[in-house]
């Protein structure tokens, strides 16, 4: 489920909140300009009358941080247990926003990309979260077996919890740094590399994961003056690679887009 709405009107208060969870139970994640700080009580009633669901409301006390890629939240009013279930493309995801990172925004780009996957195909995720990549492919397409490694120990519970709630018998949760871990494996069909900030630190070890002829989906930030710069470092990082297609994600920035590159190694 995700919500992202307008706090009040749109003079007075111009940021927005997402809510994270199902129609039963949620959490609502919001930022707060320094202006509103005193009223932010009253922003979080608003939100948790408007959505009944909604059991919490955090605020974002700093960016994305760490090798975890999580974030400080804070409790502004509701539960102090913030762990919900997302729904998502007729699968559950267990989630803690405060222990693990997620992206609910992404929902469209882990269907698109599961829509890729052939019958009987060996995928690998690196940096695999909470599982929503693995979860998704596992589900709605019909993958031989998906593997996902995540180096944050409360990603992988969750990760777990998902693949039993989901009834799930063809994925395997990994914890451990992608690559120490993804040395262990090897002949697969596709990786799936969700983490734009330094999947072009790990292109080797997907190339030597995956089979000859193997896919890989890196997904990286660029402004579009720079793709061709990005594609030249990947041929010359793996000789003999063919980039398949580029596609955009999501802006991210000012001129800055998230993009996914398909690359057949």
């Amino acid at each position: 489920m995700l919500s992202r709405k307008p706090l009040a009107k749109r003079h007075a208060i111009p940021s927005s909140f997402d809510v994270i969870g199902s129609k039963d139970r949620a959490v609502a994640i919001m930022e707060v300009p320094q202006p509103l700080q005193k009223k932010k009580k009253i922003l979080a009633d608003a939100v948790m009358r408007r959505h009944k669901n909604v059991v919490s409301v955090l605020e974002k006390a700093s960016p994305r941080f760490g090798t975890f890629r999580t974030r400080k939240l804070k409790i502004i009013k509701g539960s102090r247990n913030t762990a919900v279930i997302h729904v998502e493309s007729g699968c559950r995801f267990a989630v803690d926003p405060r222990t693990s990172y997620f992206s609910q925004r992404e929902g469209t780009e882990r269907a698109r990309v599961a829509s890729l996957i052939k019958e009987g195909e060996n995928v690998m995720v690196f940096f695999a979260g909470v599982g929503p990549f693995a979860i998704v492919i596992a589900k709605k397409a019909r993958p031989r077996a998906v593997v996902g490694i995540e180096i944050n120990p409360a990603a992988v519970e969750c990760f777990k919890k998902s693949i039993s709630i989901n009834k799930l018998s063809n994925v395997k949760a990994v914890l451990g740094d992608v690559h120490e871990k993804s040395r262990d494996y090897h002949g697969f069909d596709r990786v799936i590399m969700p983490l734009p900030e330094t999947s072009f630190d790990f292109l080797e070890d997907a190339r030597r994961v995956l089979k000859k002829g193997g896919v890989m989906h890196v997904y990286f930030f660029a402004r579009e003056d720079e793709v061709e710069t990005k594609k030249k470092f990947v041929r010359e990082k793996l000789p003999g690679s063919f980039i398949e297609g580029m596609s955009k994600v999501l802006p991210y920035g000012p001129r800055i887009w998230k993009w996914r590159m398909d690359v057949t190694a």
